[in-house]
């Protein structure tokens, strides 16, 4: 008598020899039914071997002979709480769905009228199959998503937050997925891991990561013809390299901001793409400053000063968790960042300057609220964690004023630009000048931290930074 088992295809028998798993098992989960797509993509999934084959194709195997299927403990508990009657709950598991799986999808906020349709129709597949039928395939067709959603417009266009409706609203506390799905999209076992390490959304979630998403593409600006190029006139040798200088410093803040968003973004997995869609445009942001202070340094007979020491690059980059990289590059960085383009502003000899600056702070301004609206979120959420955050901001502070104190090119070419030259009175008019820069921006940092939820952080500030809160004497302030 001829051999009837099925025969395994190419690939799907490629895929079987690289994870050992033996071709007779192969055969049988095809005579079983089973499409051998989703048979390979079953076999390539995390931690799929001979032995859990096995296991699932006898159980298979088993209730195909008529044997009774039994529910777990777990599954019980999950279907009586989300409404799924048991009977739908073992037409599932006797079409091959996995258990986990289930838990997942009730637990999602899948309805069992929706679920119910979908099992319908992969039933009426299978019978048709098993009378050698040659029908479509349009299972995808009727997954349980929710179905027959239609957003509008509202004052502000459609918006991502706009789209947030029905069940997909809802942003789950964990997101259960390692793959590059969509939240509100129906998974497919088996699908290659992505590598994700942000599963939880205390850890990255933003309330205003879609508003901010919005505004950041709404007033998005191109150096190239935005910026009055030709309002740039000669000035004095010792202005212009300061103002490069200033420039240098600047663009290396921007690669080094790109740089870290662009390292933490394959981390955070898709059940959160409101934060991912905005981080992406803060890292646009931060090329973009790269590009408009290169091109101002280029464009009125200067160029590049010299490279700052980057102790503090480091710190960012050594981060170990998306909040303490956020706190470090959102908060400080960014505050002393601000209050940096505030001197930018102020000591402008052309419009073109005065323009960049204005739109450099409106781009950093959302990247600071991002990082409030992320730590207070986080904050709120974990409770036990305060301590720690307060040990990133010591180290990271630490390092902060240790970089200042060295890089001497910076400190100088802020004096000469806000004293306006390098005669003695110039000189202590910029030094005065600064040290008021200077109280702004540790008032503004210590302000921001407050809003974030963290209003003790006022008296752990590294002794550097805390002076610039006490008020100056009269004789300071007449220096």
């Amino acid at each position: 008598m001829a051999d009837e088992s099925p025969e395994v295809p190419e690939d799907l028998a490629k895929v079987a020899n690289e994870k050992g798993i033996p071709l007779d098992l192969m055969r049988r989960a095809l005579a079983l039914g089973f499409p051998a797509e989703a048979v390979k993509q079953q076999i390539q999934a995390p931690g799929a071997d001979a032995e859990q084959a096995e296991k699932f194709i006898a159980e298979q195997e088993r209730i195909r002979a008529g044997g009774e299927i039994t529910l777990s403990e777990e599954l019980v508990k999950s279907a009586a709480k989300n409404g799924w009657p048991e009977e739908l709950i073992k037409r599932a598991l006797a079409l091959g769905a996995q258990a986990e799986m289930l838990i997942t999808q009730m637990e999602a906020g899948i309805r069992p009228e929706q679920a119910e349709r979908f099992i319908a129709q992969q039933e009426r597949m299978r019978d048709a199959a098993a009378r050698g039928e040659q029908v479509l395939d349009l299972s995808w067709m009727r997954v349980p998503t929710e179905w027959g959603i239609r957003v509008r417009p509202g004052k502000k266009g459609l918006t991502v937050g706009a789209i947030n409706v029905g069940s997909y609203a809802s942003v789950p506390d964990v997101w259960q997925y390692q793959s590059e799905m969509p939240r509100g999209a129906h998974p497919i076992p088996g699908i290659a891991a992505m590598g994700y390490s942000i599963y939880e959304k205390v850890d990255l979630w933003a309330d205003n990561a879609a508003d901010l998403y919005e505004e950041a593409i709404q007033r998005r600006w191109r150096p190239a013809t935005d910026i009055p190029w030709d309002s740039m006139e000669p000035l004095p040798d010792e202005i212009e390299r300061s103002m490069c200088q200033l420039c240098t410093y600047f663009c290396e803040k921007g690669l080094l901001a790109g740089d870290i968003v662009g390292k933490w973004l394959p981390e955070m997995s898709y059940g959160y793409h409101e934060v991912k869609l905005y981080l992406s445009t803060a890292e646009f942001d931060a090329a973009r400053q790269f590009e408009v202070f290169r091109k101002r340094a280029l464009s009125n007979g200067g160029g590049m000063g010299m490279q700052s020491p980057g102790y503090f690059h480091r710190a960012i980059i050594d981060t170990r968790v998306w909040t303490e990289a956020s706190v470090v590059l959102h908060i400080l960085s960014n505050s002393f960042l601000i209050g940096m383009y505030q001197v930018g502003e102020y000591v402008a000899h052309n419009e073109a300057e005065s323009l960049i600056f204005r739109l450099c702070m409106q781009d950093v301004s959302r990247q600071l609220a991002y990082g409030v609206q992320h730590l207070k979120q986080f904050l709120l959420r974990k409770l036990d964690k305060r301590a720690e955050i307060h040990s990133y901001l010591n180290k990271a502070e630490a390092v902060m004023t240790h970089e200042e104190e060295q890089d001497t090119p910076l400190r100088e070419a802020l004096i000469i630009l806000l004293g306006g030259g390098v005669s003695k009175e110039q000189i202590l008019d910029g030094v005065r000048k600064l040290e008021y820069f200077k109280r702004r921006w540790v008032r503004d940092y210590v302000a921001r931290l407050a809003a974030a939820g963290l209003p003790e952080r006022r008296e752990r500030l590294h002794p550097l930074l805390k002076k610039y809160l006490e008020e100056p004497t009269a004789a300071q302030a007449a220096a």
